[in-house]
């Protein structure tokens, strides 16, 4: 085979590749590729932590943390629903693997520097298990778009405007900010635009395993958040609309729906069966979903809904048109998309709706520290498909409407960029300065909006987030990976662009069903192996500390300090004076030449006991042999 004949079949090889494949690995590799590779946040942390529970424990119980809950045990446990956690076990597994392998308290420049408090330094940073659980969501933005890809061809003959619409949500709409984090939102939108897609297929059939695969797609979003239950029961609506519009000219269209109505129930039933079954596993209550504060719960208060239903629709901080701008296109093509599909219009409008109302009844509707409305995620997903309509008349020519396409998209990618570049916890920090953190004040100031705050920092170049700038400042093995994640996402990016040059007749056969059930199976198995392997805490807190430390001083002396010290931090969270847990912790600080944190963890036990000697002639270690004191300061 000559070098022609190579190029050619090589060539061949990747005109084959389905369209939605190389959307979902494009924007995966560029999502993973410009994200934090840490975390920002408590909730990210918990979830983590969780998925992590469930591999080292086969147990739920996380160390001690703000927001985390006290459950069985007398332990703690994740507020968060068990969706996010489950999907995320084989790749945190994969993490805890590396964190071995590289042996060390610090993961390189892709995790960054442990960041967290005296009991647990490794929360937030230093993990290579944390940089692992963050591909679950960049994977997750990826396969949106190509869902998104997928329901335009259904729903358009224009391949071309379904590509833009999919590439608009991807680059211009919070599905990029969050596909960077370790949010449930993510897969919540990805499950509702997967079961949208199964539930609108127009073919006799295969009706039932639509509806079976459907229904799983809404088990799973109810298990990511239980607040997509409203949007989830508009979905299921639909989707027996649908199905009846198939077969209403049938002789047996009776028993064919009562049949595809059971397959589809079966999802969202057990979606809500396994999130009281995970409520049982920590609380010991299938009711208790952990939300006990005041400031947690839903009320029906009309000023406080319209607030908020103002805030999502016109807010600095939370204005979905101002954060995911493609919608204005919605406004504009609304009533040719209802004209052209009536029921898909209604369906994905009252999912959003319903979701909207029901997310404004609860006390903290602005979902605090956030950069835009990711509450509303999965409605702005949902809500892209009805802007096709501008997309055609772009694609066919339109002066006017190529502009207006390029304006939005344009307003939104400079937002999503924003949204990457600094660390959103600096939001959270110049709201509480400017004293209007409580009551969801923040959503309508516009000094303390996401955009002007993280514009300010930018500038300033202040807090920047992205992983990649730590990998160029000092290269080491995250800079090879960085490599190979441009490379991937700049040959999709031309992949695509050649797509969009392509003829209409040869991207008609890119859709499929491949990808469609395997996002489902690749959800659905992890949480079904999670479910299986979970059991609830039936020991004493004693013997949950005995158990936790013999495993920290067995993982200590094997070399594997990061897991240690996540041992030591359970023992911590149980009983928070355990000098021993401590005196550990701080020597796998000092081993891992963290000098400062190792003294300041000797010295927290020399306050609660001065005569603790180990600690004692660790600082006296220390102060002679890396900083020079002949003999050290006095306490």
């Amino acid at each position: 085979m000559n070098a022609i004949e190579a190029k050619t079949r090589r060539d061949g090889m990747l005109e084959r590749l389905p369209v939605p494949l190389i959307l979902l690995l494009t924007f995966a590799a560029f999502y993973f590729a410009i994200g934090p590779g840490n975390f920002f946040a408590i909730d990210e942390s918990m979830q983590e932590e969780t998925a992590q529970a469930l591999i080292l424990r086969h147990t739920l119980d996380i160390p001690v943390m703000v927001d985390a809950r006290f459950g069985r045990g007398r332990t703690w446990y994740t507020l968060k629903g068990p969706g996010l956690p489950m999907v995320s076990i084989p790749f945190v597994y994969l993490g805890l693997k590396l964190d071995d392998a590289v042996g060390s308290m610090s993961g390189g420049q892709l995790a960054g520097p442990p960041v967290g408090p005296m009991e647990q330094p490794l929360r937030w940073g230093g993990r290579l298990a944390i940089s692992a659980s963050l591909i679950v969501n960049a994977l997750a933005g990826g396969a949106i778009v190509a869902m998104l890809f997928m329901v335009g061809m259904q729903l358009s003959p224009n391949r071309r405007a379904a590509l833009l619409m999919a590439i608009s949500a991807g680059l211009a709409t919070l599905v990029m900010s969050e596909a960077t984090h370790f949010y449930q939102h993510e897969l919540d939108a990805l499950m509702a635009i997967t079961a949208f897609w199964f539930f609108s297929r127009r073919e006799t059939d295969d009706l039932d395993h639509r509806g079976l695969l459907g229904g799983l797609c809404l088990g799973v979003a109810i298990l990511s958040r239980p607040d997509a239950l409203t949007a989830v029961v508009v979905l299921w609506l639909y989707g027996a609309a649908s199905a009846w519009r198939v077969v209403r000219d049938f002789g047996d269209r009776w028993p064919r729906m009562v049949r595809r109505t059971i397959l589809a129930a079966a999802g969202p039933l057990c979606g809500a069966a396994g999130s009281m079954y995970f409520n049982y596993l920590r609380f010991g209550n299938i009711l208790q979903f952990g939300y006990i504060e005041d400031r947690a719960r839903f009320v029906l208060d009309v000023p406080q809904i319209t607030r908020a239903v103002g805030a999502y629709l016109f807010s600095p901080g939370l204005s979905i048109f101002l954060f995911a701008p493609p919608l204005i296109l919605a406004l504009a093509v609304g009533r040719q998309a209802y004209r052209r599909w009536p029921l898909e219009t209604i369906t994905v409008v009252a999912a959003s709706v319903a979701h909207l109302l029901l997310i404004s009844s609860m006390k903290t509707w602005s979902g605090d520290l956030s950069f835009g409305p990711r509450f509303m995620l999965e409605s702005i997903v949902l809500l892209m498909p009805l802007t096709l309509p501008a997309f055609e008349i772009a694609v066919e020519g339109s002066l006017r409407m190529r502009s207006a396409v390029a304006a939005v998209l344009g307003l939104g990618l400079a937002v999503q960029l924003l949204g990457i570049g600094v660390n959103v916890g600096i939001i959270d920090v110049r709201r509480i300065a400017a004293g209007v953190v409580a009551h969801n004040a923040w959503a309508f100031v516009l000094k303390v909006s996401p955009l002007v705050v993280d514009l300010q920092e930018l500038v300033a170049r202040r807090h920047l987030s992205p992983w990649a700038l730590r990998a160029l400042a000092k290269p080491d093995a995250a800079l090879l990976l960085l490599i190979a994640l441009v490379a991937i996402a700049l040959f999709g990016a031309w992949r695509i662009f050649h797509y969009l040059r392509t003829r209409e007749a040869e991207l008609a056969g890119s859709g499929g069903t491949a990808l469609p059930i395997a996002i489902v199976l690749i959800a659905v198995a992890p949480i079904l192996i999670g479910f299986a392997i979970a059991r609830p805490i039936s020991e004493s807190p004693d013997a949950q500390a005995h158990e936790a430390f013999s495993a920290g001083i067995a993982a200590q002396q094997a070399g594997h300090a990061v897991l240690a010290e996540e041992d030591y931090a359970m023992v911590l969270s149980l009983y928070p004076y355990n000098e021993a847990s401590r005196f550990n912790m701080g020597v796998l600080e000092q081993d891992a030449g963290r000098m400062n944190e190792a003294i300041a963890m000797y010295q927290e036990l020399l306050k609660k006991d001065p005569k603790f000697s180990p600690a004692e002639r660790n600082i006296e270690y220390l102060m002679r042999t890396r900083f020079g004191f002949a003999n050290p300061p006095p306490r």
